[in-house]
């Protein structure tokens, strides 16, 4: 074998190139019902000043505290009600790919992107924004966002048993969201985490007949009543005492996305003198990836980079934008998303 730019093939008779080798992502939580498409934020941008950023109003509950009525005692003058506010953010990148006309000359099989790579890598990227955001919110520091973080938190890595054991689920909802643990219906954690869980026959593997009337088994499964997907983008990170294990549980559809759009999304640059020539395929995306009541309040910047995204003090719970005293948060018992650390 040779090669021509990397690109091999056999000159003597051009074997054709037939695979594309298989992406090694689950892309899970991007492909999960974990989103819930909306399609409104573009035109809320396009009616404000700014055309990156949206600042949406959330109505608060009526509040006050009665008094007694007896005839005697007036009542109060109505209680304004409260009014909440969550920054949501637009982010977009871009990306090339190009060929020399003469590799698919010597070759003669074509190496351009084709349109299901580019969305397999767009899906990546996606889940990567994600992942970023969830580091972020759970990066938060003092006070109320503190607290967040330290409640919608269940670590075990220091328990006498640092895995993941059969009531550890329900123990991460509960201490997150007390009696609205129900609403986290989904977990996402590594493979690590999943074989010892299925280990201990706590995982209940969803079952269907096939067409000779046989039970089998389906790879998605239920642990603590939610169903589980297993991705390896999970994070790991290692101590002395080896890895620790993070694992994100949600309500479905915990994430609002809206595809914003680039003025040119895709297209063709071609160079016919660059070395023979070379065709690129340029691939822009403008999207929101937004966690509910949770507000990005990063400044500087009109589309945040991942490391944005990952840094705690960018990110507060939403609340109704005032100082001092008067400034009040949403209840965390509102934000549906727990992360459990384990050892395995």
């Amino acid at each position: 074998m040779e090669k021509f730019r990397d690109k091999i093939f056999n000159p003597e008779v051009f074997e054709r190139y037939l695979k594309t080798l298989e992406s090694t992502k689950e892309n899970a939580l991007i492909n999960s019902g974990l989103f819930t498409s909306v399609n409104k934020y573009k035109a809320k941008m396009a009616e404000q000043t700014g055309g990156y950023a949206v600042l949406e109003p959330i109505k608060g509950r009526l509040g006050g505290t009665p008094v007694n009525y007896d005839g005697n005692t007036n009542i109060p003058k109505g209680a304004e009600r409260d009014t909440f506010y969550q920054r949501k953010i637009c982010y977009g990148r871009a990306q090339s790919w190009g060929e020399y006309d003469f590799s698919t000359d010597i070759t003669s099989t074509n190496f351009k992107a084709e349109a299901q790579e580019v969305k397999d890598y767009w899906d990546d990227r996606r889940q990567e924004v994600v992942l970023a955001i969830l580091a972020g919110i759970f990066d938060m520091s003092g006070g109320v966002n503190g607290d967040f973080v330290t409640k919608h938190t269940y670590d075990v890595t220091t328990a006498s048993n640092p895995n993941l054991t059969a009531d550890a689920l329900n123990r991460a909802a509960q201490k997150a969201l007390g009696d609205k643990k129900a609403k986290l219906d989904v977990m996402y954690t590594h493979s690590a985490v999943s074989t010892n869980l299925e280990g201990l026959n706590l995982i209940d593997f969803l079952k269907y007949t096939d067409a000779n009337g046989i039970e089998r088994d389906l790879t998605i499964g239920t642990f603590n009543g939610r169903m589980v997907f297993v991705d390896d983008d999970m994070p790991v990170e290692a101590d002395s005492l080896g890895n620790i294990y993070t694992s994100y549980v949600f309500k479905k559809g915990f994430f609002e996305y809206e595809n914003i759009g680039a003025e040119v999304p895709t297209e063709i640059a071609r160079d016919p003198y660059d070395k023979g020539g070379k065709t690129d395929l340029i691939s822009r995306v403008r999207e929101m990836i937004v966690p509910t009541l949770i507000s990005y309040k990063g400044t500087g910047t009109v589309s945040p980079t991942n490391d944005n995204f990952a840094t705690g003090s960018n990110w507060e719970l939403a609340n109704n934008d005032k100082t001092g005293q008067n400034k009040v948060y949403v209840d965390d018992k509102l934000i549906p998303v727990a992360r459990i650390i384990s050892r395995g």
